[in-house]
């Protein structure tokens, strides 16, 4: 529960500090590319007609509201976006207690379902937009994560190693088995798609960073309100394998439990971009209320020393709920040419109200075990995405 309050805190200050620094005033214009714009202040200056020189000087100039989105500033009015991504995810299960050691007539815990750490996952980020009339704007995006796999192992020479309760107690060779492999695996995959408002104006370079008067200027600062829909699904599939005799060429028996979490919901979010001639940074904050679906499906237990007997038949559940997505991303770009750019950036993605696979193990052998789904987990990634955007 505190971690969960943490990840929470973590969440709410990022995005703020997000919107805070991404919606930083615009001063007044300069010149971009080959367009001169003179900014906000321009909305409301006074501009001279030709005309207006024959008239007396006792006639005002009359005020000329233009209007913002005009296309000189961003320079491209479409994107598009592929990021490869490298991302580490925490073990948040139950932390109970899947095998045990029989160490001098005392059974000594050896695994838990938080010791199958995933390794570093890859993944890929794909993302396409366009920048409509009346300062609205579309996109669609898709985010993939793949392989997130631990696994850990214990061997045993005096066939010391436990199950745990009295489901490793009523299956022959869970006992005092020689060998256990404990697996995790899973994947997530995401699908958006957001309408958002933009509003893009050119910066004086005096009044943004310093390293705009190093032949950077001049700069174009662009904000969004993003509105959409997402939908994530999580797949999950943990494996507790169990070797009872070595000697006699046993085979592995497993408690095999396969989970899957889907969420769909309304998103919300905030993006900046700030760009100079050769540079540009850029940053979200995007979090998504769902609903969630639930399923686990657990196969049939059974033991190699007594193949033909079921010790707890398959097991399928579902069940219902309500979930949150977190999406968080601080990206530097570099120019390559008139239309690419190298992107390197930061992620955290925050996932709660899933079903995590080790958590669904019960070691309890009655009429009733396995049959409830336990839902409320949360998974943490974080790590870097290095890609190409196209801009044009």
């Amino acid at each position: 529960m505190r971690g969960s309050r943490s990840i929470i805190r973590t969440f709410v200050a990022l995005f703020f500090l997000v919107v805070v620094v991404c919606m930083r005033a615009p001063a007044r214009g300069k010149e971009v590319g080959n367009t001169h714009v003179s900014g906000v202040t321009q909305l409301t200056a006074n501009v001279w007609n030709a005309e207006s020189e024959e008239l007396s000087d006792s006639n005002l100039l009359q005020p000329v509201i233009q209007n913002f989105c005009e296309p000189c500033c961003p320079d491209w009015s479409h994107y598009g976006i592929v990021d490869f991504m490298f991302l580490q995810r925490d073990n948040a299960t139950s932390g109970a207690v899947i095998t045990e050691e029989n160490i001098g007539g005392q059974q000594v815990p050896v695994f838990t379902t938080r010791s199958m750490q995933p390794a570093t996952a890859p993944g890929v980020r794909l993302f396409y937009g366009e920048l409509g009339p009346d300062c609205m704007g579309c996109e669609v995006g898709y985010l993939g994560v793949y392989g997130m796999f631990g696994a850990v192992d214990r061997s045993s020479l005096t066939d010391s190693l436990v199950i745990p309760g009295d489901l490793g107690g009523n299956t022959p060779g869970w006992t005092s088995a020689d060998e256990v492999r404990p697996t995790y695996a899973s994947s997530l995959n995401t699908v958006e798609a957001n309408i958002f408002t933009y509003r893009c104006c050119p910066e004086c370079s005096s009044d943004s960073f310093l390293w705009s008067h190093l032949g950077n200027k001049p700069v174009c600062h662009c904000s969004n309100w993003l509105f959409g829909f997402r939908w994530a699904g999580l797949e999950e599939q943990a494996d507790l394998n169990v070797l009872c005799c070595r000697v006699t060429k046993d085979v592995f028996t497993s408690y095999s439990v396969r989970t899957s979490s889907q969420m769909l919901g309304p998103q919300v979010g905030f993006r900046g971009r700030r760009q100079w001639k050769n540079w540009a940074v850029e940053g979200w904050a995007k979090a998504m209320l769902a609903g969630t679906l639930l399923s686990s499906n657990a196969d049939p237990i059974s033991s190699s020393l007594a193949p033909t007997t079921i010790i707890r038949p398959a097991r399928r559940l579902t069940d219902a709920g309500v979930g949150f997505l977190g999406d968080l991303n601080y990206t530097v770009s570099r120019r390559l040419n008139d239309t690419w750019w190298l992107r390197l950036g930061y992620n955290m993605i925050w996932l709660s109200g899933v079903a995590l696979a080790p958590d669904q193990w019960d070691f309890t052998n009655t009429a009733t075990s396995g049959t409830t789904l336990v839902g409320g987990g949360g998974v943490f990634l974080h790590g870097v995405n290095l890609g190409l955007e196209s801009r044009w």
